[in-house]
């Protein structure tokens, strides 16, 4: 098996669990309470989203202050009309991706992680502006790094791009379009974080999901 098939059949195994990772975010308290709608572009919908993925838990720190955030808010509204207006009429494909992640990384306190993560909840999750979740790129965090060049050994640690590198050194730009060869949409390899967060982190190498193809498995003793 090469080492890109490796890769494939990670994600293949993976998505089996896909109901049961998604009811995360559908089931969630927060999902619940905000009353976002699947398919809605409303800019009311989008900016409730918005609110809470800028909030504490997501960005591995508090919040932005009070004052900067009413800012960002109204940030958000002008990169909406920007989508709304200009973009999405007049453009396709992946350089509508580009100038939609661009925009939005304008806003302060917004860079690749958190833009990766909103626009891969709100396209393919919630199925808003769906025509573009091929063009989505994945976000990379600790445990999608980690499995990527530590666990599956399929990329050299130098191959993944680092967390919160932007979407478009060239590095990065080889990484996607790597990823985007072996399977599409490419951003369901953001599922990995799943497997290194319930899995990876805790040791949990004999239940893991993706076990019999990782390169690094340290099982405890039970």
């Amino acid at each position: 098996m090469g080492k890109y098939d490796i890769l494939k059949e990670a994600i293949r195994i993976v998505l089996e669990h896909k109901e049961e990772m998604d009811k995360c975010v559908f089931e969630s308290i927060h999902y619940k309470a905000l009353g976002i709608k699947r398919g809605d572009q409303s800019r009311e919908n989008l900016k409730k989203w918005f609110i809470l993925t800028t909030g504490p838990g997501w960005r591995g720190g508090p919040p932005p202050p009070y004052e900067e955030r009413k800012v960002m808010v109204k940030e958000f509204d002008d990169w909406y009309d920007e989508v709304v207006i200009k973009i999405l009429p007049n453009y396709d494909g992946q350089e509508a991706m580009d100038r939609i992640y661009r925009k939005f990384m304008q806003i302060k306190w917004i860079g690749p992680k958190i833009a990766g993560v909103y626009l891969e909840d709100i396209i393919y999750k919630f199925g808003v502006w769906s025509h573009l979740v091929d063009y989505l790129y994945l976000p990379i965090d600790r445990h999608v790094h980690e499995i990527m060049f530590k666990k599956l050994k399929v990329f050299s640690e130098d191959e993944v791009p680092a967390i919160g590198e932007s979407f478009f050194t060239r590095r990065n730009q080889r990484f996607q379009a790597i990823l985007d060869s072996i399977h599409k949409p490419r951003i369901e390899f953001d599922y990995f974080w799943v497997v290194g967060s319930t899995f990876c982190a805790y040791h949990l190498c004999d239940f893991c999901w993706i076990k019999e193809l990782c390169k690094d498995r340290r099982p405890i003793p039970i």
